[in-house]
């Protein structure tokens, strides 16, 4: 993990400060922290997001867009 993304804005109805850091050894998975706390990762698999932790699952598709329209800021 080298690069992340700083995004503020809305989560849940409340501002979160949130970092997105690409996972390198695994294409398509990103780590998610917020407010200074590791959320879990997502995942895109045939082009739809996916994750496994209950904290992201609301907000999996939010972040998963995010990532996509700035997809060129996470090449290496």
């Amino acid at each position: 993990m080298e690069k992340y993304i700083l995004y503020g804005g809305e989560i849940e109805g409340q501002y979160r400060e949130v970092l997105i850091y690409a996972v390198i050894s695994k294409p398509d998975q990103f780590l998610v922290h917020w407010d200074g706390f590791e959320v879990g990762t997502i995942n895109k698999m045939d082009g739809k997001w996916y994750t496994s932790s209950v904290d992201l699952i609301n907000v999996t598709n939010e972040l998963g867009k995010f990532i996509d329209e700035n997809r060129e800021k996470f090449l290496f």
